[in-house]
């Protein structure tokens, strides 16, 4: 099934939340009353209650939403940021069928640099006043080198002093707002000025012609947390101030590594600052969907809210969304609304994946070219087909550790990374997970009697696994995966301060 036909094509509204872990939303049953505006989204579409991404961490998890790939095909990783080209994302093909794509991204892994700016007409970068182009410039000349296929760039062109003049503009600006956010508590990770961007398009969208395609980025749930306003002590534990929030530890590589020592008290104050994140960025969506429908722009629009991975706070001894495929990284919160397909108030029990978005989106606009849909890895999720199918298994990758743990080593010295120094794969089916790692440590749970993933079953239950590894392999046999590159992303000092402030070691 690749069309819906005789249906006009529908406007796309892509709105995902960075870092936002499923079971910290009320409308997936949390307890606490993080996510009304998103609760109200959900009661006029579909609730997909198991929705697993194919990758922990950012660039893998948005090139497989973006191209109904998993990570083993597309190759996008840690040392390979940039899609192959042989690879179509979503915006390029949307485009060329006849959709207008517009982007803002709050994520630096998420960039022009990074070439994710690929089959936007329009796309902003929601941390700098002046849209421009720089930052990266290693692995800006690298991109060129790779797109013209040459050995060698010399004579790199000078941006003029416009750009410069840019530069030092957006260089103030996140200092500012930096010190703001830090220090005050009055300013955001960037969801005001995203949903200034997609109002300043929205007059656009009302005048043209041609359905959109816009998606919108989120990321206010990431380390480090900091929610701003009355939204910074929300969710605390009672009796928690602001000196002695200053006393938790943010720095997950100084708990990883045992430089610092965190109770129970330390972590609940964390997950009430993360959901301090989560009800603020909930505020903003609320906000900007009740401008869509204020302008008459959400009757022929498919809305999906979604994350590209959870977080871990204190779970599993790790802190952030790194070396492990437990659910506290992979599942995630999706939510569709718009077209017929997508029934009010529903909610659909059966597993699906991110990278189902890609092909469901194709089926919606009516495109049946045959080039994009030979890349297609993932299936479409229309709930009425999901019922009448046997259960899809569901695929997750982490085949780089990042950080590398050579950087780990280099930070702390004292501490062996070498446990982490591993790929991981993991499938779902069956009602158990089966975890594959390449230093031999496999894992297996069932997953609904043991949701949190606390008793491996890997020695009582070998017939299990041993027959979920099989279907590992025969999937990874199934097509041609991404050579693995060895080189070094570089990174200039700017990038690398931005992607330390996320939490990342750069």
């Amino acid at each position: 099934m690749r069309t819906r036909a005789g249906r006009t094509r529908p406007n796309i509204l892509l709105l995902l939340i960075d870092t936002l872990r499923a079971d910290h939303l009320s409308a997936y049953g949390y307890e606490r009353a993080t996510s009304p505006s998103i609760d109200r989204i959900a009661e006029r579409g579909v609730v997909f209650e198991n929705a697993i991404s194919a990758s922990p961490w950012t660039p893998p998890s948005h090139a497989s939403i973006f191209t109904g790939t998993y990570p083993s095909r597309h190759g996008v990783d840690r040392s390979r940021l940039v899609l192959r080209d042989d690879i179509l994302p979503l915006p390029d093909v949307l485009r060329r069928h006849g959709y207008r794509t517009y982007g803002v991204s709050s994520n630096y892994w998420l960039s022009r640099e990074t070439r994710f700016n690929r089959g936007f007409d329009r796309f902003a970068h929601s941390w700098q006043l002046v849209q421009t182009g720089g930052g990266n410039a290693p692995l800006e000349r690298q991109n060129r080198k790779e797109s013209l296929g040459l050995d060698a760039l010399a004579n790199e062109s000078d941006h003029g002093w416009l750009h410069t003049c840019g530069t030092a503009l957006n260089t103030l600006y996140e200092r500012g707002t930096r010190a703001l956010r830090r220090s005050w508590h009055l300013y955001d990770d960037g969801a005001w000025r995203v949903n200034a961007t997609v109002r300043s398009w929205m007059r656009e969208w009302k005048r043209m012609d041609e359905p959109f395609f816009a998606f919108v980025h989120y990321i206010e749930p990431h380390l480090r947390y900091a929610p701003p306003g009355r939204y910074r002590h929300l969710h605390l534990p009672k009796g928690v101030d602001d000196r002695r929030i200053a006393t938790v530890n943010q720095d997950p590589w100084r708990y990883l590594t045992g430089r610092a020592q965190m109770s129970a008290e330390d972590f609940a104050i964390l997950k009430g600052l993360y959901d301090g994140e989560v009800s603020y960025v909930d505020q903003r969506v609320g906000q900007l969907h009740a401008t869509l429908e204020r302008e008459g722009l959400l009757d022929n629009t498919l809305v999906i809210i979604t994350s590209d991975h959870g977080e871990n706070i204190g779970d599993h001894q790790l802190m952030d969304h790194v070396y492990c495929l437990y659910d506290t990284l992979l599942r995630v919160p999706l939510i569709v609304g718009g077209p017929a397909d997508f029934a009010r108030g529903d909610r659909v029990a059966e597993q699906v994946q991110t990278p189902d978005l890609f092909p469901t989106i194709l089926t919606l606009a009516g495109i049946e070219d045959d080039e994009t849909w030979r890349q297609v890895q993932a299936q479409p999720l229309f709930p009425r087909d999901l019922r009448s199918q046997p259960e899809r298994p569901a695929i997750a990758e982490y085949i780089e550790p990042q950080p590398p743990v050579g950087i780990l080593r280099k930070r702390y010295p004292e501490f062996d990374p070498s446990r982490y120094d591993r790929t991981l794969r993991t499938v779902r089916a069956d009602g158990y997970k089966y975890v594959w790692a390449s230093d031999g440590k496999d894992e297996l749970y069932e997953v609904a009697a043991d949701p949190g993933e606390e008793r491996n079953l890997i020695d009582a239950e070998p017939d299990v696994a041993a027959r979920l590894g099989k279907s590992l392999d025969e999937w990874l046999a199934s097509f041609s995966p991404a050579r693995k590159t060895d080189e070094e992303l570089e990174l200039d000092a700017a990038m690398r301060q931005r992607l330390e402030d996320l939490g990342y070691l750069a």
